[in-house]
């Protein structure tokens, strides 16, 4: 999976069916899938092994045959547990794919609500619970369906989303019938920070720069910005940039020194030190996988 970008701006499969499942098994820098948001929803479900995942300002354990469930909009990242080999499948879909043509009691009252950031508290789904067991089965159906494309399988995800849905509205009636919105400023503002560092990598940043953006003095911004992240804000950009870097020595044939500097790395040595430990190789190794 793509996750060099906090905003994705991209397509989960096509205007038609909007949905895909990827399948993550490597981690990239610190974390297996950095911190962003989509308008998307999303399923995670933990093949093998076991990661931590940061979903607003919660941070969860998913660990092997359980699922989570990620709403639209909604700031999530996932990090290793030490060295501990791991399988994940995200199914990304759009809520177009589930919503009715006509605005009915099904879209109402139910498709309306799913749509939001925060429609549910971000929970783990187990198989010790009878209705949970049932939605994972669902989402195993949905990652083979999609894997196979036998005839009519887009038929078949459709109607096992909505059976997920059901079931999460059905067994979360406090959060259905109108938990206390969360304040949401807390995400907003790091939403406003990582949108600012996206557009601004390439420039020399300080933290003094960031934390003015959302008010903050430098050492409670740093704090706050860790709490959501679980990142320092360097290491975030230089995850960022590390990233960038990776992508333009793959595309590109410009020289070493000039892709570290359009990343915003002044040093060239520091750089190349970031990078390995972040790949596991120096950028000309990498320039050769």
């Amino acid at each position: 999976m793509e996750n060099d970008r906090l905003l994705e701006d991209r397509l989960h499969g096509n205007s038609m069916f909007p949905l895909k499942v990827y399948m993550v098994d490597y981690v990239s820098g610190n974390a297996i899938i950095n911190c962003h948001w989509h308008p998307e929803m999303e399923f995670i479900y933990m093949e093998e092994g076991a990661a931590v995942f940061q979903i607003g300002e919660q941070s969860l354990t998913l660990n092997a045959g359980e699922a989570l469930f990620i709403p639209s909009g909604q700031l999530h990242s996932a990090y290793p547990i030490d060295n501990t080999p791991f399988q994940l499948h995200a199914i990304v879909f759009h809520a177009d794919l589930i919503t009715s043509n006509s605005y009915d009691t099904i879209q109402n009252q139910f498709i309306d609500f799913i749509s939001s950031p925060n429609s549910f508290t971000p929970g783990i789904i187990q198989g010790e619970v009878q209705w949970m067991e049932k939605m994972l089965t669902s989402l195993k159906i949905i990652i083979q369906l999609f894997h196979r494309k036998e005839p009519v399988y887009e038929l078949s995800i459709k109607a096992h989303l909505l059976l997920l849905i059901a079931d999460m509205i059905k067994n979360n009636q406090r959060d259905y019938k109108g938990k206390n919105q969360q304040d949401s400023v807390k995400i907003n503002r790091i939403k406003q920070v990582i949108q600012y560092i996206e557009q601004h990598y390439h420039e020399k940043l300080t933290i003094q720069e960031l934390a003015s953006i959302v008010q903050m003095s430098e050492g409670h911004f740093s704090r706050f910005f860790k709490a959501f992240v679980r990142m320092t804000p360097v290491e975030y950009m230089n995850t960022l940039r590390i990233n960038k870097a990776a992508k333009l020595l793959r595309e590109t044939d410009r020289r070493i020194i000039d892709v570290s500097m359009e990343v915003g790395f002044d040093n060239p040595s520091y750089f190349i030190k970031t990078f390995k430990q972040q790949k596991s190789c120096t950028p000309s190794e990498f320039r050769k996988l």
